[in-house]
């Protein structure tokens, strides 16, 4: 398949890249959309990366190629987004339900293949159907539109005051468009 591929440092290329296979409980996912996160920037120019060679890319949207054994959320021809963390299950942050304090999480586009490529294979539990209404651009945004939520929930945000957001990229611009669907005055 095709991918951009991180090879080094300051060295990403459009290349040919073994096609990722599924396995059991897992979801190989057609990509149509892929976007580029302000995180991804130091992975390639600061050496931010975990490894070398890897396939960045978490915040996407595609079609469902091929399911593994188990596999029972989604179905061939499903359309997808991605929830990218991918936590332990077994420390006490993850038992407690805690999965974004996991100290031993793995991260699909950054310590796991990503969506910048053809296809990618991710757990079923990290797979996000949607509705196939929703344009593949929009359904890539599923992941900083989240981002973006947590941050209201954990600022105790509960409708009816006026909000102030001090920076307006795409974070920041979700974060007001939360607040409004929330109740923000202003």
């Amino acid at each position: 398949m095709k991918a951009a591929v991180l090879f080094a440092n300051q060295d990403i290329r459009y290349a040919d890249y073994p096609t990722p296979e599924v396995k059991p409980g897992t979801v190989k996912i057609h990509v149509k959309v892929c976007g580029i996160c302000g995180s991804d920037v130091p992975r390639v120019l600061s050496n931010g990366a975990h490894f070398y060679p890897i396939v960045l890319g978490h915040e996407f949207s595609g079609i469902v190629e091929e399911v593994g054994e188990g596999v029972t959320k989604v179905q061939k021809g499903d359309t997808v987004s991605c929830a990218p963390l991918i936590p332990c299950n077994h420390c006490e942050d993850c038992a407690q339900g805690h999965y974004s304090l996991c100290k031993h999480y793995s991260f699909i586009g950054s310590r796991e293949q990503g969506g910048m490529a053809e296809y990618v294979v991710i757990p079923e539990a990290n797979v996000v159907p949607y509705d196939p209404s929703i344009p593949f651009t929009t359904a890539a945004l599923f992941e900083p539109a989240t981002v973006a939520l947590h941050g209201v929930f954990c600022n105790g945000f509960q409708g009816g005051g006026d909000v102030a957001v001090l920076g307006c990229g795409t974070i920041g611009i979700f974060t007001v468009e939360w607040a409004r669907l929330l109740g923000a005055s202003e």
